[in-house]
């Protein structure tokens, strides 16, 4: 199911979240920005079963992975208040085959994404929270 963005007016989806990522969000769907990325708590009643993540960038992580990128990006709002979560993601997303730096780097030079938060700066402190 889709709707429209509250802060770009692109056109939102909603997916249902993994059993395995319930832990990172308050509900069992969100809803995501082809956009901007951001990410909302959604009803699981509007989820579709096979989001296609290729709106957002082709090469972007597809499946429960794809949710988990995500969830993820969501959690970059706040890296103090979220440190925990971030590393425990990351940590899923790369035993999943997913490089999160080439990732970002790819939605970074995406030109019809607008990310809603300065991931290049969040790129940049993962790449020192990281080390």
């Amino acid at each position: 199911m889709t709707s429209e963005c509250p802060h770009c007016s692109a056109s939102r989806v909603t997916v249902s979240v993994p059993t395995e990522l319930t832990t990172y969000t308050s509900s069992p769907a969100i809803s995501y920005c082809q956009r901007c990325l951001s990410v909302e708590a959604s009803e699981p009643t509007a989820a579709t079963d096979e989001p296609s993540f290729e709106a957002i960038h082709t090469r972007f992580p597809t499946g429960d992975v794809g949710v988990g990128m995500l969830v993820l990006i969501d959690k970059l709002d706040s890296l103090a208040l979220n440190r925990s979560e971030i590393e425990s993601l990351i940590e899923y997303l790369e035993s999943n085959g997913v490089d999160l730096f080439l990732t970002l780097d790819r939605l970074l030079a995406e030109p019809t994404i607008e990310p809603r938060i300065d991931l290049g700066r969040r790129r940049t402190q993962l790449d020192s929270l990281l080390k």
